[in-house]
């Protein structure tokens, strides 16, 4: 038995367990690994972790499972692995709990390390690594002979997209022949869902798509996204979809290259999942209360969330909703897994596209629609001088109070539930939009004001 004095506070980003692999440390990695192997009852757990292809997530992540076995707490290694296979495999091995290790968005030299309970659900930073947990259960490190297994499951990629498959309507897709471009950030998503795609029939073209000999950008990025942009437009693709590094979420982009917007994604998805359903419950991030109104009228009744790590899923867990989203490319469904599927969207995407005999273009099949209470929105534009990436980076890490959103293309900031500021970057990288929302003018017109101060400052100082 060890007395734990740790204190692993720095550790703690937005509730969720973070760091450089200098924070981190091997030391502190195992350390870590047996907090969470005495959090599941040490010798009676069983755990699926995976990880990116980055050396320093590998790195971490052999010190924190050999802390996991020496509390007797078996591992399942999958090794490199996007999230959702991760997922799928916890429900698969029965496991107590899964960890996935990825490189975090935005801030290239920290890792996110995520872990989940048994029913996929992500555990949030207080729940394992507070101090006063820590304090109060004493880690207890198992004898020699009774170490625990690190077992390697080589197959799990395979067995994913079988299961996957199975659960598609696939010829729907594979009449259409769809051009779909893939950029796969440097990430395990370039070993699985290329090919479940090329299975359903889909000319794939993959950007990003290979195991980097040293530590990547961080993608998607303003840079990244205009050359997925560019090659959609010069391919004549139908679809591209952007992935982060863990691949749990992601960015569709129309055949003109343009992004589409959260909102018109959800509609998309909840429109399959009505089909054959009279009612039912969705839960959405609070920041897209501008969906309300259309929710309600297509009899679906909205429950809103916070985006606190597992607060989404837990939320659409107890209210037995149908589906839950948010703006940071989470899209969530509870048959399949109780956290982001961003493989089985884009499948759902492609299916109640390939049904609908009015539209040729995903444009027009998205334009079709009238979701977000947009009179409450006020546009501007905003030629950037500094780096884009830097420069949303700087945003993105000023956040003190978790206000601040990460939307892949950009950063939201909220200044009240039911008001924000999205800065995201456009086609061109150096071109900036920046949009407010907010149910009443003049405070849409003071926000827009505050917003676009705090943007030229900043875009001054770094410039």
């Amino acid at each position: 038995m060890q007395d734990n004095n740790y204190d692993f506070s720095n550790l703690n980003r937005k509730n969720r367990l973070a760091g450089t692999a200098f924070d981190l440390s091997p030391d502190k990695a195992s350390t870590l690994g047996e907090i969470l192997g005495t959090y599941l009852g040490g010798e009676e757990a069983v755990v699926v972790s995976a990880r990116d292809y980055r050396k320093d997530t590998r790195m971490i992540s052999r010190a924190f499972n050999a802390g996991l076995i020496s509390v007797g707490t078996s591992v399942f290694d999958l090794h490199a692995a996007a999230l959702p296979v991760v997922q799928f495999a916890l429900r698969r091995f029965s496991a107590h709990a899964g960890i996935h290790l990825a490189a975090a968005h935005r801030t290239t030299d920290k890792i996110n390390i995520r872990i989940f309970d048994q029913t996929g659900i992500e555990l949030p930073f207080q729940d394992i690594y507070s101090k006063e947990r820590i304090q109060t259960t004493p880690i207890v490190r198992v004898s020699y002979d009774k170490i625990a297994d690190i077992l390697s499951v080589t197959q799990a990629n395979d067995l994913y997209s079988a299961a996957l498959n199975s659960a598609f309507v696939t010829e729907t897709i594979r009449k259409q022949n769809f051009s779909v471009v893939v950029d796969c950030a440097f990430g395990p998503v370039a070993e699985v869902f290329p090919n479940i795609l090329a299975h359903d029939g889909c000319n794939v073209l993959t950007l990003n798509a290979f195991e980097p000999s040293k530590i990547p950008p961080s993608l998607p990025s303003p840079t990244s996204l205009s050359i997925l942009s560019r090659t959609m437009v010069a391919a004549n693709a139908d679809l591209g979809v952007a992935f982060d590094p863990s691949g749990s979420r992601a960015i569709f982009l129309d055949e003109h290259g343009r992004i589409i917007e959260p909102c018109d994604i959800i509609s998309i998805l909840l429109q399959d999942k009505m089909i054959g359903r009279q009612k039912g419950k969705v839960v959405l991030s609070n920041s897209l209360w501008n969906m309300e109104n259309w929710l309600r009228e297509n009899n679906l009744e909205p429950y809103f969330a916070d985006e606190y790590p597992g607060e989404i899923s837990r939320t659409m867990q107890f209210q037995r909703a149908i589906f839950a989203a948010n703006e940071q490319g989470n899209y969530i469904h509870p048959t399949i897994s109780n956290e982001s599927e961003p493989f089985a969207s884009t499948l759902l995407l492609l299916t109640s596209f390939a049904r609908n005999e009015k539209h040729k273009y995903f444009s027009t099949f998205v334009e079709d629609r009238k979701i977000c209470d947009r009179e409450n929105y006020e546009e501007r534009p905003y030629s950037l001088v500094s780096n884009p990436d830097l420069f949303l980076k700087k945003i993105y890490e000023s956040d003190n109070q978790n206000m601040i959103i990460n939307t892949l293309n950009g950063v939201k900031i909220l200044h009240d539930k039911r008001k924000w500021s999205h800065i995201f970057s456009t086609i061109i990288p150096s071109k900036l939009t920046v949009r407010v929302c907010a149910e009443n003018k003049e405070e849409r017109e003071s926000i827009m004001n505050e917003t676009m101060l705090m943007v030229e400052t900043l875009d001054g100082e770094l410039s």
